[in-house]
């Protein structure tokens, strides 16, 4: 078993475990930060299939999850900064 594959097994462990926190947690910060980790998750996932494979269409894959990841964080920060309540 290669380091690439246990590394693989050990982040899709974390994301089971991220899935079991989202659907504990109440507030709208928390589950955000939570997606936030799930996506960086997945984007490790890719560049470790990338690693194995040498597929170069993974790449393309997982720098779309980073734009989308990034792209829904600053609209979730700017929603909640401007809704003027207190999610925390």
């Amino acid at each position: 078993m290669s380091l690439s594959s246990i590394l693989l097994f050990l982040l899709v462990l974390n994301l089971i475990l991220t899935t079991i926190f989202i659907l504990k947690t109440k507030t709208k910060s928390s589950k955000m930060l939570v997606t936030l980790l799930f996506s960086t998750t997945g984007v490790a996932i890719l560049l470790l299939l990338y690693d194995i494979n040498k597929n170069e269409s993974i790449l393309d894959i997982a720098l779309i999850f980073v734009l989308l990841s990034s792209v829904s964080a600053i609209v979730f920060a700017k929603r909640l900064r401007y809704s003027g309540k207190s999610d925390v």
